[in-house]
């Protein structure tokens, strides 16, 4: 008799022993943070400007900028800024929009000196017709092109002013619409990022010294 009690007490036991492990793992479990997703985001393709590592994928590029008329197609090499061979240690271009023949629209970044202009212009061309025309430019040059799905890319292009002695630095992003690139905001001044509740501000004071130092054409 006294064994069948301490056997059921046994049992008892170990019943609650067993509820009591899974309620405490299921409280752990419930205190827990629930992990939440992050998002994922676009990363950007960080664009070189280093003329001495640069080089053309075919002899298209050189075709396109000799009908661009931005340098001279009778010699094969020139160092010479003032007179620029079609070479890529003057030039880099690239295609205006993922797949489209470089024929048919094309960005072109052309080195500080080149053609006796003091710095860096990065020109967009698009073709109407017969004819390639340009779209708009900036006396600047690209450092980042986000991928867009079925669009032309967003560019991130780096300005330079000069203000009261102090030098200053803009990465502004531009995104292509009714067949230009057109400013969004400004992101950055001297690598600095600019606070999401001043962003607004700040990006249209930055558009009006683009315009007014005609950075943009």
């Amino acid at each position: 008799m006294r064994n069948k009690k301490l056997l059921r007490f046994t049992g008892i036991l170990f019943v609650l022993l067993v509820v009591l492990f899974f309620t405490v793992k299921y409280l752990n479990q419930q205190d827990k943070p629930k992990q939440v997703k992050k998002k994922e985001t676009i990363k950007g393709i960080q664009i070189s400007t280093d003329f001495n590592t640069n080089s053309f994928s075919n002899k298209n590029e050189a075709i396109i900028l000799k009908n661009l008329r931005l340098c001279d197609s009778t010699i094969d090499w020139s160092e010479d800024l003032n007179r620029p061979s079609c070479t890529p240690n003057f030039f880099r271009v690239f295609p205006l929009k993922k797949g489209l023949d470089i024929a048919q629209g094309c960005m072109v970044l052309m080195k500080a000196g080149v053609n006796h202009f003091p710095v860096r212009r990065f020109v967009i061309y698009e073709k109407e017709g017969a004819q390639m025309i340009q779209a708009n430019g900036f006396i600047g040059y690209p450092i980042e092109f986000r991928p867009q799905d079925k669009n032309h890319d967003d560019v991130v292009i780096r300005f330079f002013e000069r203000y009261e002695g102090q030098k200053y630095f803009y990465n502004c992003l531009f995104t292509w619409k009714q067949n230009r690139y057109q400013y969004v905001r400004c992101e950055q001044i001297n690598d600095a990022n600019i606070k999401p509740d001043k962003q607004a501000q700040v990006s249209a004071e930055i558009l009006k010294i683009l315009n007014e130092k005609q950075l943009v054409f």
